[in-house]
C-alpha cells in the first residue's frame, strides 16, 4: 500500500500469505487494510472473496452489525479475556461500504 512494490511484485506477495505462517488479522480494523492492499495491487478479485468471506462470515453467524473483532477460526477470541465484552456494533466495520464506493467495486 505504500508503493514500495509494483502492483505485480505486491500481487506475488499478497498471494504467498496463505501458505506461510503469517498472523492472520481478528479485526475488521486490520481486514480493511489487508482488503485495501489486494485493491492497490490490483487484484480485485481476492479482495472481494475476503470481504465476502470476512463480513459475509460475520453475517452468517447472525451478525445484524459489524462487530469490533471476529475469527472465524476462533469465535471465543477476545482480547478481553471473554468475547462478551466484545463491542457488536463497530464503527471500523465499515470497510465495505467505504471501498466498495472508493474503488468503484
Amino acid at each position: 500500500m505504500a508503493g514500495v512494490f509494483s502492483a505485480q511484485k505486491a500481487k506475488e506477495t499478497l498471494e504467498k500469505l496463505p501458505s506461510t505462517d503469517a498472523i492472520e488479522p481478528a479485526t475488521p480494523y486490520m481486514y480493511h487494510h489487508l482488503v485495501e492492499a489486494y485493491l492497490v495491487a490490483g487484484d480485485r478479485e481476492s479482495a472481494l472473496d475476503r470481504m465476502k468471506t470476512y463480513w459475509g462470515g460475520m453475517l452468517e453467524d447472525g451478525a445484524d452489525t459489524f462487530w469490533e473483532l471476529y475469527n472465524p477460526k476462533n469465535k471465543a477470541f477476545s482480547p478481553y479475556g471473554r468475547h462478551l465484552i466484545n463491542s457488536y456494533c463497530h464503527a471500523w466495520s465499515c470497510t465495505p461500504t467505504y471501498l466498495i464506493r472508493k474503488y468503484n467495486m
